[in-house]
């Protein structure tokens, strides 16, 4: 039963990665060379947002059921885009501090290797 559920859980998303604009963008803006178009993104949320409202006065005015997953659809995208802008400038300050280190890290083994080498140069 839980591997009958984990695949379909599996296949859906798969799918939907695969053919539907959200996460596709939101799976190339959380790469290192995306980072910075975290917080443009949440601008992205806005249309969601709208398509809910509409969806939600349809369902309102007496329209179909299923008319409830688009809109918890819309939700979800649009709640994900708006978190994404404040996480991707986190993420991007911590790669940033850490490619500081790893070039501070290289610039002392450079220098401390050229120390060596003239201390072993000035003793022969």
């Amino acid at each position: 039963m839980l591997s009958t559920i984990f695949s379909g859980v599996a296949r859906c998303y798969y799918f939907l990665a695969r053919y539907a604009p959200g996460p596709r963008l939101i799976s190339r803006i959380v790469r290192r060379d995306g980072l910075k178009w975290g917080t443009p993104a949440m601008l992205v949320a806005a249309p969601y947002y709208l398509l809910a409202n509409f969806l939600k006065g349809l369902i309102e005015q007496g329209g179909d059921a299923w008319l409830s997953l688009p809109l918890l659809w819309c939700l979800v995208m649009g709640t994900a885009f708006l978190v994404l802008g404040p996480v991707t400038l986190l993420m991007l300050a911590k790669a940033r501090i850490l490619e500081a280190m790893r070039a501070r890290n290289l610039r002392r083994q450079i220098e401390r290797t050229a120390i060596l080498e003239r201390e072993t140069s000035e003793v022969a």
